[in-house]
């Protein structure tokens, strides 16, 4: 387990508290009510660690939450980082955003169960992490198997949890939920997978997913992914082994109507 999957104690968690409550308000940095910035940068960062990843004009790396909701097609954004969470997790926003190296177009923005706001990207809202002191640091990449960096370019392949669930599964970047399919043959280190979904019907129901390129957060190792011909001619990506899907019944991200369906489930990779 990453050593960073842990949860904040006693004093420990009494010392970030004060140090969210000293970071005050200035560059997005604040509680929810709190005056926002006027005006904030989002740039990207580049580390050994971590490649390229989203912070603002200061340096200060962005998070993404994995009990969030992405906004999606008409879905909003929706943020599960509360009350609680909030010292901890200041929200990122600023009222107007300048860009640097990347889209305009991928900044969004949503109001939050408070009616306050908060900035998102590519659908993911953004937060920084308290324990962050310096310029450069990334210390809450990991934290309790749910916050990490927003990758830039974007991750080909993330992690979510549902709101009351414990575990976390797969998703493509966008947070589409991806799934397995108990009947295929799981591939080898030797041998690829064989897929048992091949009829007309079954195709049209979970779409093949495919990336070429495997850009993950830190909890997951891009090895465990590969590209695989099926039987048909096609390619398809496989973890572990076991070849993956999306399925139609999922309008939009955060959704896993799937899982209703026998033999199908989604992806805990901590139970492969």
């Amino acid at each position: 387990m990453n050593r960073r999957n842990v949860m904040f104690t006693g004093a420990a968690f009494m010392g970030l508290l004060a140090l969210a409550a000293a970071c005050g308000g200035s560059n997005g940095y604040g509680s929810p009510g709190g005056p926002p910035a006027q005006s904030a940068t989002l740039m990207v960062a580049t580390d050994a660690r971590l490649g390229g990843h989203l912070v603002d004009g200061n340096a200060r790396s962005l998070y993404y939450f994995a009990k969030d909701v992405p906004a999606g097609g008409a879905q909003a954004a929706v943020s599960n980082c509360n009350a609680d969470c909030l010292p901890v997790w200041p929200i990122f926003h600023a009222d107007s955003v300048v860009v640097q190296g990347i889209n305009a177009a991928d900044v969004g923005e949503l109001t939050r169960s408070d009616g306050s706001k908060q900035t998102t990207y590519k659908g993911f809202p953004l937060y920084y992490f308290a324990g962050d002191t310096a310029a450069g640091d990334a210390k809450g990449e990991g934290l309790n198997g749910l916050w990490y960096v927003v990758h830039e370019p974007a991750y080909s392949i993330a992690l979510l949890s549902k709101a009351g669930e414990a575990a976390r599964y797969l998703t493509d970047g966008a947070g589409r939920a991806l799934y397995f399919f108990a009947r295929d043959t799981v591939g080898t280190s030797t041998t690829p997978p064989v897929t048992a979904c091949t009829s007309a019907g079954c195709m049209t129901n979970w779409p093949i997913f495919l990336t070429d390129q495997v850009t993950v957060p830190s909890d997951l190792v891009a090895a465990d992914f590969t590209v695989y011909t099926r039987a048909d001619g096609m390619q398809q990506s496989a973890y572990k082994g076991h070849p993956l899907y999306y399925f139609v019944g999922d309008t939009a991200p955060g959704e896993t109507n799937g899982r209703a369906i026998p033999d199908w489930q989604t992806i805990d990779p901590a139970a492969l």
